[in-house]
């Protein structure tokens, strides 16, 4: 969403940004840029947004996703009214699926067109998880919660004037699902001016990169830790794996050796930018992995399940490695940790990829033109 923004005020676009702030996602004035505050105009709106075991059980009841509901709250839609009703847009951008409770809103006080960003195929995320997950009655609820999104966002499609995916293949899955208005198609974009040098240290370290408040990273990291790791220590005793992101401490009892729990570090590109492998050992998700972009932008070799990598089209053995099996996986590790060229070669392959693939500036510029057309903005 960042990229966007800053993509659009890049090319001369007056914005205007609100948003939701969740404990999840808390908001800060202090972490942002005083000029970023004063061209956006950012406003936000607290939501308490976590799981409510009674509102869960009265919508099994319902017809509703309780993934949507959620979001939907009168406090935010009265802050949204008072800015429609001040302003004039000629595009609105609602991003996620989750924002869009509101488009009825939107469309009683604007008289532009209104688009979806769409950061995934939502209820993809949780069919996948429910075919991963062992326990019946818990299975049983995800598949129940993929249902009832499903419903939700196919008739949501219907609704918007354009449809702006974040890969090739989301597109494909819309127009599956029976999108008929136009898609575009806007992946993660970075700049070059922040980019960071690409270190050039021999591979000594494993890392991951995610957020244990979401499932799918739970459930991928587990099945590293369970079925991949363990081969790799057999191979390279002397290896090890640094872990980073939030909330590592209330979902993964980490007893495993050689391990590193970093936790939720100030900066990513610490890590991104050093000399270790980078893991996305996803088996259930949608959309693109941002972290993916910024650690080949780095030059870290990568190493990913083939959802891991959805959405970025590069050559596996040139611009990242693909393994899907946990023997398949551990091999890459031991190749990159043993053959030193390889992993230098990956690198700077990989660096050179992002700078010709994902320019922010010049993705939203052509976004940009393609709905002025349709639209004759």
């Amino acid at each position: 969403m960042d990229a966007v923004t800053r993509g659009l005020l890049a090319d001369g676009h007056s914005v205007k940004l609100l948003s939701i702030a969740t404990k999840k996602h808390p908001w800060s004035a202090d972490d942002v840029e005083d000029d970023y505050i004063s061209e956006t105009g950012i406003q936000t709106v607290h939501l308490d947004t976590s799981i409510n075991s009674v509102d869960a059980f009265v919508n099994l009841l319902t017809g509703d996703s309780y993934n949507i509901s959620r979001f939907h709250a009168p406090e935010f839609e009265q802050v949204l009214v008072q800015i429609l009703q001040r302003q004039v847009f000629d595009l609105v951008i609602l991003e996620s699926l989750f924002m869009t409770p509101y488009l009825p809103t939107v469309r009683q006080y604007c008289d532009g067109p209104v688009v979806l960003r769409a950061h995934n195929v939502e209820h993809r995320i949780w069919e996948l998880m429910a075919a991963d997950t062992e326990a019946l009655s818990r299975r049983m609820y995800l598949q129940h919660l993929a249902e009832r999104l499903k419903s939700y966002e196919v008739n949501a499609l219907r609704d918007f004037d354009a449809i702006v995916a974040i890969s090739t293949k989301d597109r494909e899955n819309f127009l599956e699902l029976g999108c008929t208005c136009p898609i575009f198609i806007l992946p993660f974009g970075l700049e070059k001016s922040e980019l960071p040098k690409v270190s050039k240290r021999k591979v000594d370290h494993v890392f991951y990169i995610g957020a244990m408040d979401w499932n799918p990273n739970v459930q991928g990291l587990s099945w590293f830790l369970d079925e991949v790791w363990p081969k790799v220590l057999r191979e390279l005793p002397e290896s090890n794996l640094r872990l980073a992101g939030r909330k590592f401490e209330d979902h993964l009892n980490l007893h495993q050796t050689n391990t590193t729990v970093l936790g939720e570090v100030e900066n990513a590109w610490e890590v991104l930018n050093n000399s270790g492998i980078m893991i996305i050992p996803l088996h259930s998700g949608s959309g693109m992995r941002i972290k993916a972009i910024e650690a080949m932008s780095a030059g870290r070799p990568v190493v990913s399940t083939s959802l891991g990598m959805e959405g970025i089209n590069g050559q596996h053995g040139t611009h990242f490695f693909i393994a899907d099996d946990a023997n398949s996986f551990a091999q890459c590790i031991i190749d990159l940790y043993k053959n030193e060229h390889i992993a230098q070669e990956m690198s700077e392959a990989a660096r050179a990829f992002v700078e010709a693939e994902f320019s922010n500036n010049a993705l939203i510029q052509s976004l940009i033109e393609s709905i002025r057309h349709i639209f004759n903005l």
